[in-house]
């Protein structure tokens, strides 16, 4: 019959194109060892998150615990290739130079786990809130690129007495190159955060000039034989060191130190064009009048007097038309024109009045 036929067919057809039994079974066992496997990844992946969680908190709590005085910097894992060593520099250079560049503060540093995502949103709030936790000074994180200067040191600092959400964003590059992080470069690196944990770093008349002497001294020995410091880092050290050479010497009139920042600010300004760097040229003009006032002071020169009233002009020109002075200009002008309005009217109450 046709049925008969039709079925016929239809079991030739699947003895032919269908697996059998044996076949069905491999493929099952197949099958069931690839879940296996990917049950056990995402369970190894839940382990390791899990993990590094502990770790994290671990981490903030000890810092939050720990009661010894001094400063408490937490300190992450490097994100990229050579993460390892480049957590181990990191954390070498700040036990060995970190306190020098706070007069011998103490210091406690805690590891913590990587953020990702360098300066982006999601990561700032990450390390803000394990700044929080952990009521630690400062957290430092990292990025390894392959650029040159591809070692990117991120942080936080609450340095000035701020709260773990008004702390500090900042960025500092460094060479990615091993060869380019010896020699001085430990040093560098410890003082420039260190200038972001104690911002007065930053303003020598904050502190006595036997200690700016100390970090003068410092800072001229790091200044000696940097190769790869970028133009950037180098022109912030040698701002630093011009100032507090000069409020050093104001005080102890050290004329060769003075000899040093006159002749640094000189080859700085032949170097740096008009319109290159504003704020650079600025400073250069601010602490080369004052190094030749410093100097007339102890040894009086008509000329070198006037070469600094000159400099010292361009700084004062410079600043008039920052938007900022000009708005506190307009400030103080309103102040005193309502006070001289309050004076007027007093005398006319005592004059006039009944």
């Amino acid at each position: 019959m046709p049925v008969e036929a039709w079925i016929a067919t239809a079991e030739r057809w699947i003895e032919s194109n269908v697996a059998g039994a044996p076949d069905l079974a491999t493929f099952g066992f197949v099958m069931l060892i690839v879940l296996l496997l990917v049950l056990a990844a995402v369970l190894l992946s839940l382990i390791g998150s899990f993990v590094k969680t502990v770790r994290n908190a671990s981490g903030a709590r000890a810092a939050r615990n720990d009661k010894s005085p001094g400063y408490r910097v937490l300190v992450a894992r490097p994100a990229g290739r050579g993460g390892g060593w480049a957590w181990k520099w990191l954390l070498s250079a700040l036990e060995a130079h970190l306190s020098e560049f706070n007069f011998g503060a103490p210091l406690k540093l805690f590891r913590t786990g990587t953020i990702r995502g360098g300066m982006e949103t999601r990561a700032l709030q990450r390390a803000r809130k394990r700044l929080e936790v952990s009521n630690a000074d400062m957290i430092l994180w990292a990025d390894r690129t392959g650029r040159p200067d591809g070692f990117v040191i991120h942080g936080l600092s609450r340095g000035g007495g701020l709260t773990a959400a008004e702390a500090r964003a900042f960025s500092l590059r460094l060479p990615s190159r091993k060869a380019e992080l010896g020699g001085r470069m430990p040093g560098v690196a410890a003082y420039l955060l260190a200038r972001e944990l104690q911002p007065a770093l930053a303003n020598p008349q904050s502190f006595r000039p036997e200690k700016m002497k100390l970090l003068s001294l410092a800072l001229a020995e790091l200044l000696e034989d940097v190769p790869a410091l970028s133009l950037e880092l180098r022109s912030r050290l040698e701002s630093d060191f011009c100032a507090s050479s000069v409020h050093v010497a104001e005080q102890s009139g050290d004329l060769e130190v003075l000899e040093q920042v006159v002749a640094l600010r000189r080859l700085h300004l032949q170097d740096i064009r008009p319109d290159g760097d504003p704020a650079r040229a600025v400073q250069a003009h601010m602490d080369l009048g004052r190094a030749l006032l410093a100097r007339a002071t102890k040894q009086f020169d008509r000329k070198t007097v006037e070469e600094a009233v000159s400099h010292l002009s361009k700084v004062i020109e410079a600043l008039q038309a920052d938007p900022t002075i000009k708005r506190a200009q307009a400030a103080s002008d309103a102040m005193y024109k309502a006070q001289n309005l309050l004076e007027t009217r007093k005398r006319f109450a005592v004059n006039f009045g009944s």
